[in-house]
């Protein structure tokens, strides 16, 4: 087929399939953006080609011939599918959904700043992230959360159809802004924290570590029975780093959380001696992945190895 005739084809096939949907040569010439004369004339040497007559004239519009609605029903069946194929190729080569699940500290002190590098290696991919509260031993239900991977805080996930690596241990050690340090410190022992004011993390079930976790883990012989007068208690992690940055007490600091904001000095650890635990934040993808988990696993693997040298 040339390409003329290839182009003949394509505006013949709309034009049966408007003025037989259209049932006039005027209606059909409107939403065709053409002259009357100039459908009616088209059609006629369509007529004249096949050798038969497609629509019988009337006086207020045409009606379809025998042959007319044979052509009509075929040409409307090739135009669908055609824009099935079209639509179908169109949506293949748009930007596939990532949606990520992850709590809110997560999300906002450690996968937000580094999620840019993945949009740029991979610009074909439309993410989005799904917070989620964090818990100690949260139960996620991922069947019926739609989301394509998680990265979640707890224990490692034993559902049987997905695969779970973690990403980091849980680890923890005092912190505090260097402007804290200067006016409150030092603290050259774990029992000169109690002289500052503490940040505590407080949310239903004693999700997290606290301070009387970490003393018992530090110095067996002391115990912190009681949360000290002097001390805050905050509802979310972000907004507990945010009143450490302002200065306002000593915080216990979970890693990989608060890695950036040590390396651009803007807060500080106290203890050279960090408490560990079998928790942490665990990597949860299907185990049938598609590419575009794929690539998303391979990428935040390394920028695990990157955080961590």
């Amino acid at each position: 087929m040339t390409p003329n005739q290839a182009d003949y084809l394509l505006r013949s096939l709309r034009l049966i399939e408007t003025v037989g949907r259209c049932g006039s040569f005027s209606t059909a010439a409107l939403e065709l953006g053409m002259t009357q004369p100039a459908v009616s004339q088209q059609i006629a040497h369509l007529e004249k080609l096949l050798g038969v007559v497609l629509f019988e004239r009337r006086h207020r519009g045409v009606s379809a011939t025998h042959h007319g609605q044979m052509l009509h029903t075929t040409t409307t069946d090739v135009l669908t599918q055609l824009y099935g194929t079209m639509k179908t190729i169109h949506e293949s080569g748009a930007r596939e959904a990532l949606t990520i699940l992850t709590d809110y500290g997560f999300a906002a002190n450690w996968l937000l700043p580094r999620l840019s590098d993945f949009e740029e290696k991979f610009p074909e991919f439309d993410v989005s992230l799904l917070t989620t509260q964090a818990k100690r031993d949260a139960k996620i239900d991922h069947r019926n959360t739609h989301h394509d991977v998680s990265i979640l805080f707890g224990e490692k996930p034993q559902a049987h159809d997905l695969s779970s690596t973690c990403l980091f241990q849980e680890e923890i050690v005092p912190i505090c802004s260097t402007t804290y340090f200067k006016t409150a410190g030092p603290f050259n022992h774990p029992r000169d924290i109690l002289k500052a004011k503490l940040l505590h993390l407080k949310g239903p079930d004693h999700h997290w570590f606290t301070w009387a976790d970490w003393f018992d883990a530090i110095d067996a012989s002391f115990s912190l029975k009681s949360v000290p007068k002097n001390s805050l208690s905050f509802g979310n992690y972000p907004l507990l780093l945010q009143a450490v940055l302002q200065n306002q007490g000593i915080a216990l600091g979970w890693r990989p959380l608060i890695d950036d904001l040590i390396k651009t000095n803007q807060i500080i650890p106290l203890s050279n001696e960090s408490i560990k635990s079998k928790r942490g934040y665990f990597l949860s993808t299907p185990l049938k992945n598609r590419p575009n988990i794929e690539k998303f696993t391979q990428w935040i693997l390394q920028q695990t190895q990157i955080n961590q040298v």
